[in-house]
């Protein structure tokens, strides 16, 4: 089928990042009731400042993220970064989450986490160049290896605000930045296709970060207009686009009811696999060169 593709509005990439969603959820079924929620947990001195945190994020699925881990220099390796996590870890399993998720990279804290009992599910290589990036999970509702530091139980984990969590974020920043220079600025990709109405059909949001990774939030077609090549020529035209943009490689997430369909578009190397995620799938992490 010849389609022709065409930029989004921000409208558009909101309409086809909902529709991926709800494809998603028709497959892995969230609990109904479920909501994203992010909770910030800080330790400040005594006049206020922040001296190290962390935000955890929870999906509808119940599955935790753990990131933007921060401590200052002067308070590492003194048990703050393991009392921060603990109270993720805690609330996490309040709300019911079976997983928690962490990204690191290997100049940051992928140790530390291996401590705490999270298990290294894959790495992405050259992102950055000459670095590799680590996906690692850990288990929230089996027991688990616990790493407790004698000292991490003298800190005060308070909650924090979208202030502090601008800060976390970018103290990180400006701390990765000094290892691995971002080229530039993150740079967002969409295409969409439409009927002759107008009506979307299909479409892809993406970008290329600073560091040449590759990103792919939704690729989408709507069910009467699939098995027709259209995502594989959506797919294709992503290629292009990040290629274009400076990224040699393409890293995505399948699972088990799509991965056929990017094996089939040339992404033959599986790089790591995390099961019963979402509950009673599995989920694909998979790579093709950009040749």
């Amino acid at each position: 089928m010849k389609v022709e593709m065409m930029p989004c509005s921000e409208d558009d990439t909101e309409f086809i990042e909902e529709q991926a969603d709800n494809a998603f959820n028709a497959i892995a079924q969230p609990d109904e009731d479920a909501e994203e929620e992010e909770f910030v947990y800080t330790v400040t001195d005594k006049s206020g400042n922040l001296l190290g945190g962390c935000i955890l994020s929870v999906d509808a699925l119940r599955t935790a993220s753990i990131y933007d881990l921060w401590v200052e220099e002067a308070f590492r390796r003194q048990g703050m970064a393991s009392a921060l996590m603990r109270e993720a870890e805690q609330k996490a399993r309040e709300l019911g989450c079976c997983l928690a998720m962490v990204g690191t990279f290997d100049w940051q804290a992928k140790s530390f986490y291996d401590k705490h009992g999270y298990m290294l599910n894959d790495t992405m290589t050259d992102v950055p160049k000459g670095h590799e990036h680590y996906f690692l999970t850990k288990r929230l509702d089996c027991p688990s290896a616990e790493y407790i530091p004698s000292n991490c139980h003298q800190y005060e984990i308070k909650p924090g605000d979208e202030k502090d969590a601008e800060i976390l974020s970018g103290k990180l920043h400006e701390y990765d930045s000094a290892i691995a220079p971002r080229e530039h600025e993150y740079i967002p990709l969409s295409r969409k296709i439409t009927d002759e109405s107008g009506r979307i059909i299909a479409g892809f949001v993406g970008g290329v970060d600073g560091w040449n990774g590759t990103d792919i939030d939704a690729l989408w077609v709507e069910e009467k207009y699939r098995n027709q090549g259209i995502g594989s020529q959506l797919l294709g035209e992503l290629e292009r686009e990040v290629k274009k943009n400076g990224a040699d490689v393409m890293f995505i997430e399948a699972f088990d009811w799509n991965v056929d369909f990017f094996k089939k578009n040339g992404y033959e190397r599986v790089t790591g696999m995390l099961e019963d995620y979402p509950k009673g799938h599995t989920m694909y992490c998979l790579e093709k060169p950009l040749s």
